[in-house]
């Protein structure tokens, strides 16, 4: 696929449902990745590209991966959702199949949706039976390949999204910083410092809504809501959350259920929430990074926190 383009900051056109129908098999896929019914309203609409995907994690296979064309952006709209996927709080990044969008030259007017919407919705699926969701999280092992091995792949990953622009010199500084402070926190065993003393951990109830300003309680406080596997009801807690103790941030959503993404099966979620604007981070304060990776991943995951981990901020 000709990437011409469909680089950072350039403008593009969601082509329109016959035009993206004509592309996928019969499970509503290209290459093994899903078109979603969330991404059926913006059809015809025009956005920027935000990102190209030159790498990706995957759950599911603990390796960075990649998709075997190259040719998949994130566009600058809105996360998913989960309307169609019975409401799923996961909030993952939209992937774009270059083949399902257009290259604009200008802003230009916005085409209309054509006469084929219906005919694509019901050509994406949303299930794979009865207990299992299909989705593009779901599918991204399928749709993925290893990342080739190498000695200096990871400066290699890094080099090419600072030429091609996917992240500026700063922000790439900025990674490069956190990439270094966490491999030496945890050749000093950051992670014995997560291990908590509890074989059944505790639960707490602030009933938080969106908007709603908190404080990251410090690590000695979360630790203590931790068992030996540095999670809390099952939910795991990374060491790179914890430059987040002591800062501020709204809530962003209640998250209640979630799409295993290895499995497929909901799960319902108590007591936890996900944070935005978190103060003197920004973005890095509200996205996981790769493990073990120098950068971020363009999936740009949502980090989740139990409310017990949080405290509500008093009016001033």
């Amino acid at each position: 696929m000709n990437s011409e383009g469909m680089f950072v900051g350039s403008r593009v056109m969601v082509r329109s449902a016959g035009e993206i129908l004509s592309t996928l098999d019969d499970n509503g896929t290209l290459d093994g990745l899903p078109f979603m019914p969330e991404m059926l309203s913006w059809c015809g609409k025009s956005f920027r590209v935000q990102r190209r995907v030159d790498k990706i994690c995957v759950a599911e296979a603990g390796s960075l991966r990649r998709f075997p064309k190259e040719d998949v952006v994130i566009l600058d709209g809105a996360r998913c959702d989960g309307s169609a996927h019975d409401g799923c709080k996961h909030g993952c990044r939209i992937l774009w199949k270059e083949a399902w969008l257009r290259p604009l030259d200008s802003d230009g007017a916005q085409m209309p949706v054509d006469n084929d919407l219906q005919a694509l919705r019901a050509r994406v699926k949303v299930k794979s039976d009865e207990h299992r969701y299909f989705c593009q999280s779901t599918e991204l092992l399928a749709s993925t390949e290893d990342y080739p091995s190498g000695k200096h792949r990871r400066k290699h990953i890094a080099i090419k999204e600072i030429r091609r622009g996917d992240i500026g010199i700063m922000r790439a500084l900025r990674l490069l910083y956190l990439y270094v402070q966490q491999k030496i926190l945890r050749k000093l065993g950051c992670d014995d410092w997560l291990r908590g003393p509890n074989t059944r951990t505790p639960s707490k109830s602030l009933n938080l809504q969106p908007g709603e300003l908190v404080r990251v309680k410090s690590r000695a406080q979360i630790t203590q809501t931790l068992d030996d596997r540095m999670s809390n009801r099952g939910m795991g807690l990374c060491y790179e959350m914890m430059r987040c103790c002591g800062r501020e941030a709204e809530v962003r959503y209640r998250v209640d259920r979630l799409i295993d993404e290895r499995t497929g099966v909901m799960r319902s979620i108590t007591d936890t929430v996900a944070l935005r604007n978190m103060r003197g981070f920004g973005p890095l304060g509200e996205e996981c990074l790769c493990y073990g990776e120098l950068g971020d991943c363009p999936r740009g995951e949502i980090m989740y926190w139990r409310e017990i981990w949080l405290e509500r901020v008093n009016d001033r």
